[in-house]
C-alpha cells in the first residue's frame, strides 16, 4: 500500500510553502487527489519522488 500525504507533509518534504504545491498540483505537475467534497490533496509519496527525479533531470539539462 503506498504512503499517502497531505499537501501540508508534502511541503515539508519539499522545502516549500504548501499554497505552491497546490499550485503544482493544479498545473498537474505532481500527481494527486482530491478526497471527499471538501477534503483537501492527497500525493502518494511515489509522486513526490517523480517529482523530485524530473527537477533533477531539469537541473542536469539546464546546465549543459
Amino acid at each position: 500500500m503506498p504512503k499517502i500525504l497531505l499537501t501540508k507533509e508534502v511541503a515539508q518534504i519539499l522545502r516549500l510553502h504548501e499554497e505552491y504545491v497546490r499550485e503544482l498540483i493544479r498545473q498537474r505537475k505532481l500527481k494527486a487527489y482530491k478526497e471527499g467534497r471538501r477534503g483537501g490533496f492527497r500525493i502518494t509519496m511515489q509522486a513526490v519522488e517523480d517529482y523530485i527525479a524530473k527537477k533533477h533531470k531539469e537541473m542536469e539539462v539546464s546546465r549543459r
